[in-house]
Parts: C-alpha cells; sequence; structure tokens
C-alpha cells in the first residue's frame, strides 16, 4: 500500500503543478498532503490508536495525501490522526499527526455533515480511542442517547469490531449502541 501511495502522491504533485499553471480553482487546490518529521519513520496502524494493529511503517521524510482526521490516542499531546488513502488493509491505515506536516491545508474532519443517532443498549464506556486500552473518558448509562459522526473497524468487543467516533470527538463500541434509524457511514 505505502509504496502505491507514494506514487500517488508523486502524481499528485505533477498534477497538482499543472492545475496551478492552468489556474486550479480552490476546491481543487484543497487537496492535503503530509510530509513525515518522525525521526525514525512512522508506525501505520489499522485505528487511530497506539494500541491498534501495526500494519506498515512510512519513513522520514516522505509524502503522501491525507484523507480526513479524526481524534484518537494521543501522541506526544497531540491526539489527532491522519487516515491515509489505499485499500491494502480494507483502506483502514492511519497515522499520528503529531510527527506529520501539513503541506498546505490540514485535511477536514472525517464524516459527512449528516449526524447519526445511538442510545447505549448497557451501560458503555466512551474512550479516547477505538480500543478498550484507550483511556475511558466517561461511562453512558443504559438508555443514554449519543451523537455519531462515523465507523471503523478496530478491536473486536464481543463479536462486533466496529467503533464510532462521536460528536463530542470520543469513541463508543459499536457492540453497545442501538442505532437510531440508519448506522454511520465510515469515517472517510
Amino acid at each position: 500500500m505505502i509504496k502505491k501511495v507514494v506514487g500517488v502522491a508523486t502524481a499528485t504533485l505533477t498534477a497538482a503543478a499543472g492545475v496551478v499553471a492552468l489556474g486550479a480553482t480552490s476546491a481543487q487546490a484543497q487537496e492535503s498532503e503530509g510530509k513525515i518529521i518522525a525521526k525514525t519513520g512512522l508506525t501505520v496502524r489499522y485505528a487511530p490508536s497506539t494500541h491498534a494493529k501495526a500494519v506498515d511503517s512510512v519513513k522520514r521524510g516522505e509524502v503522501f495525501p491525507l484523507e480526513c482526521k479524526v481524534t484518537g490516542t494521543s501522541v506526544d499531546g497531540n491526539n489527532r490522526w491522519y487516515l491515509l488513502p489505499g485499500d491494502s488493509h480494507g483502506g483502514h491505515e492511519w497515522i499520528a499527526a503529531r510527527y506529520v506536516q501539513n503541506i498546505g491545508p490540514a485535511p477536514g474532519w472525517c464524516g459527512t455533515a449528516e449526524r447519526f443517532v445511538g442510545k447505549a443498549a448497557t451501560a458503555v464506556s466512551v474512550r479516547r480511542g477505538p480500543t478498550t486500552a484507550d483511556g475511558r473518558v466517561r461511562t453512558l448509562g443504559k438508555g443514554a442517547g449519543v451523537d455519531l459522526i462515523c465507523k471503523l473497524p478496530s478491536q473486536n468487543v464481543n463479536g462486533n469490531s466496529l467503533w464510532y467516533w462521536t460528536k463530542d470527538h470520543n469513541w463508543v463500541s459499536a457492540r453497545y449502541i442501538d442505532n437510531v434509524g440508519r448506522a454511520p457511514n465510515y469515517c472517510n
């Protein structure tokens, strides 16, 4: 996946240079890219958490397109994570924003303007990232409502590997949330 993304980033930079020369619209100029600034490279993870499975690594100085951002485990004081494009791991490749220097604008938040509603089927922990190893922020009591933005796969909890990103930028396991209406879209 990483080699594929580097090729896409190179093609994107080349195409961007051509678009700028032709007079790009503001929407076209809003492509987000990031340069890896970690001294020894950066671990790519399956979900936006230091507790999620490592799926790859990237080297210092590499440039990648960035799809969108969410919050997750804090890495040296920064809790933002960027989604990389690609499909090697089901489209789920995340890097900690702490070690990424934005080239141009930072990517927007994942999800759409559409919001979704869930209700706690039982008491459920609200966490800083999408794993049970991430810090607990609070507990939702049975029947409590929660506003949801999007979902992604992460740690399996009693047969369900989906986690919901909430409006207050925390995470809840989908295993313990009943959707009111349709389920949220994937985070991208």
